[in-house]
């Protein structure tokens, strides 16, 4: 499938190619999600949660939009994205979980999803903090730049340290760190350094949902600063259950390829429904640029940061 440790890096294929194949990706995902009643199911209810939750949090937004300052306005938007994250990372760990199973040929139900995000719990608020604290801020900036940055000068990023978090949270648990270093070992241990993130599995709900949300919650604000709060207050709570359902549908795709690939990587265990040619396309690598500088910068003092925040790549995991 891909190159194991040590061998040359995978070339980067291109924006325009990484955009088709999360498109094509993140189909096959939600379609293998779509046919299968109980996964289906799962993510309906989910994306039923999601929603109640999200309106809950744009009527708030909208009824305290003059009582409460910039600084409380923040705190109030950060709570907001800690609650709407945990809930769509609790669900994207549930669903891992059955989509586990059901590669295993296992019966599942609604109800394995529930109890795997029980037994989970505890994992998955701190990765909710985690991901507030360094997700958030690399998705405001921009995955891109930051991920480029962060493999140039250590080796790794914030999308390669999530890269198999759901499925690890899913089927291991732990504390974030312990999260984070299985995620980041699996990757380096079978892929080296050509892999340092998925393809934009997320293209395709956003196209479908996130875009026409992102309209209706920006037209809402512009009505409610107009006077309009009755209209504008709906078409903010629209646009704002739109992105979530957007981020959970995004989600949703990246926990049933990941399960794939952490199987995959763990055991070479391969699945009919996802042949290896189709896995192949879901990950990619840092530019050229970026790999040639961080060969010319890597020395020591890197590498012993690397250990020191994940441990030796060697050791077992």
């Amino acid at each position: 499938m891909a190159p194991p440790a040590g061998n040359a890096p995978r070339q980067s294929r291109g924006v325009r190619n990484h955009v088709r194949n999360g498109w094509l990706l993140g189909g096959a995902a939600l379609a293998f999600v779509r046919g299968d009643r109980v996964l289906k199911r799962f993510v309906l209810i989910s994306a039923g949660i999601v929603l109640v939750g999200s309106v809950a949090v744009a009527v708030a937004a909208v009824a305290l939009r003059r009582e409460a300052g910039p600084v409380g306005y923040v705190l109030a938007g950060l709570v907001a994205y800690y609650c709407l994250s945990l809930v769509v990372l609790a669900a994207a760990v549930g669903l891992a979980g059955l989509v586990a199973d059901r590669l295993d040929s296992r019966s599942v139900t609604p109800a394995g999803g529930w109890r795997v995000i029980e037994r989970r719990r505890r994992s998955i608020a701190g990765w909710a903090v985690v991901d507030l604290a360094v997700g958030l801020p690399s998705r405001m900036i921009g995955s891109w730049t930051v991920n480029q940055l962060a493999v140039l000068l250590i080796g790794f990023g914030w999308s390669l340290v999530s890269f198999f978090a759901i499925p690890t949270i899913a089927l291991v648990g732990g504390s974030p760190r312990a999260t984070a270093q299985r995620s980041l070992r699996l990757v380096r241990t079978h892929w080296g350094d050509a892999v340092y993130s998925t393809v934009y599995l997320w293209v395709r709900a956003m196209v479908l949902f996130g875009v026409p949300a992102a309209v209706a919650a920006a037209a809402g604000v512009l009505l409610i600063r107009g006077g309009a709060v009755v209209l504008g207050g709906a078409l903010f709570a629209a646009g704002v259950s739109g992105l979530a359902l957007a981020y959970l549908l995004a989600h949703a795709a990246r926990a049933v390829l990941t399960v794939v690939l952490y199987r995959y990587a763990d055991s070479e265990t391969v699945y009919p429904a996802f042949p290896v040619e189709l896995l192949e396309r879901s990950v990619r690598g840092p530019s050229g640029a970026v790999r040639r500088l961080t060969e010319r910068v890597e020395g020591d003092r890197l590498r012993r940061l690397r250990r020191r925040v994940i441990g030796d790549p060697e050791d077992p995991l």
